[in-house]
């Protein structure tokens, strides 16, 4: 018999107290790393998963206030 594989169902398979957007309501934006508040910012619109974009993100431009600092084109060269 083939081993069975099973797909991830992403970020609502993960236990609600251990998702970012749980843990910025419940303990505050501290509580997270900025990889996880930019995934929050950009959940909509990426076909890949939002951390890795996220990560991509602060990556390109170095830290969270020079990604917020940074011009709108900036941003949009960012491939998903």
């Amino acid at each position: 018999m083939a081993a069975r594989t099973t797909k991830s169902k992403g970020i609502v398979s993960w236990p609600q107290e251990e998702r970012p957007r749980e843990r910025l309501l419940s303990r505050g934006a501290q509580a997270l790393t900025d990889a996880e508040l930019v995934a929050i910012l950009v959940r909509v619109g990426f076909k890949e998963r939002v951390g890795r974009t996220g990560r991509q993100l602060l990556q390109r431009f170095g830290s969270l206030r020079a990604m917020v600092e940074a011009p709108v084109i900036a941003l949009l060269d960012v491939k998903d």
